[in-house]
């Protein structure tokens, strides 16, 4: 099964140049500044799965970045988050682009966030373009951030409270700091669930069960959110990683389908196909023409 990346593999993999800069942090919560990363991030990266939360706050510049099936084009001044278990391309970025880069990771999201404000930020839309005024308040929490995080002894009450204290200006900003119904908090609690446990759980039984309503109430919570049913977002994960195992492995797709506890190869790959068709696909990077295997598939 593919490995999560976290921030230190990040940069053996997928940086080069001089970066005897990028401190080692031994810390849950990681701050660096853009100037510090985007002039030596080799892109388009591969394929990235996430083994953190990830917030990206760029006050000048632009990059490019899409997450799961879909590309974002992320231009000053503007906020990208995307939430632990995502897959991410980081397609292209301005070396001149300014701002903050923080990861978070997940034991520490749940410790210094209430459930409900979780889903609130799990609601987000992962892009959120900013005013000046905005722009210029998220900068100073940031930049106190990392300050503290780059002192010889960061106090950890303190850099949790200025990154709780980022992330709800956020949640404020983007209109999602209401306090969501019995369906959305369904849906959302799902579809993080999904996220963790896609490779061994793919029956809807099993989700209802740990959220204690019904298969079918739980269909009709995930179709009102989401547009689509449990079924269907469950398949969609497990695409997005299947793509992410063809690009850092030599199997076929049969092998996947085997990893991903598939008993019908033929079946997984008109799932692959269907879903891969209705979106910008993650594998499909290397001057748009390396898509390994999918010869496979026909």
């Amino acid at each position: 099964m593919e490995k999560q990346v976290n921030a230190n593999e990040f940069v053996e993999r997928f940086m080069s140049g001089s970066l005897e800069h990028l401190k080692y942090m031994q810390s849950s919560v990681k701050i660096f500044r853009l100037s510090e990363i985007a002039p030596y991030i080799k892109f388009p990266t591969p394929p990235i799965f996430l083994g953190y939360n990830l917030l990206v706050h760029i006050t000048e510049g632009y990059f490019k970045h899409q997450i799961g099936p879909k590309e974002y084009v992320v231009q000053a001044p503007a906020i990208l988050m995307s939430n632990y278990g995502n897959i991410s391309v980081i397609r292209s970025v301005d070396k001149s682009a300014k701002g903050h880069c923080i990861l978070v990771n997940d034991a520490a999201m749940t410790s210094i966030f209430r459930e409900q404000e979780i889903l609130n930020i799990f609601t987000i839309s992962p892009l959120h373009n900013l005013s000046a005024a905005d722009d210029h308040d998220l900068h100073q929490l940031f930049r106190l951030l990392y300050k503290e995080l780059h002192t010889v002894s960061p106090y950890k009450e303190l850099f949790e409270s200025l990154l709780k204290s980022a992330l709800l200006k956020i949640i404020k900003l983007s209109n999602t700091n209401n306090m969501l119904n019995r369906s959305q908090e369904i849906a959302m609690m799902f579809k993080q669930l999904v996220h963790k446990n896609y490779l061994k759980q793919k029956e809807i039984g099993f989700y209802a069960d740990k959220l204690a309503v019904s298969p079918n109430y739980l269909n009709r919570c995930v179709s009102s959110v989401f547009k689509k049913s449990s079924k269907e977002l469950i398949l969609e994960v497990l695409v997005m990683h299947s793509q992410l195992l063809l690009f850092e492995s030599n199997k076929s797709i049969a092998d996947i389908c085997y990893e991903l506890d598939f008993s019908d190869p033929s079946y997984f790959s008109r799932i692959f196909k269907k879903i891969v068709a209705c979106h910008q696909p993650l594998i499909e990077i290397k001057q748009g023409s390396f898509v390994p295997h999918m010869h496979d598939l026909s």
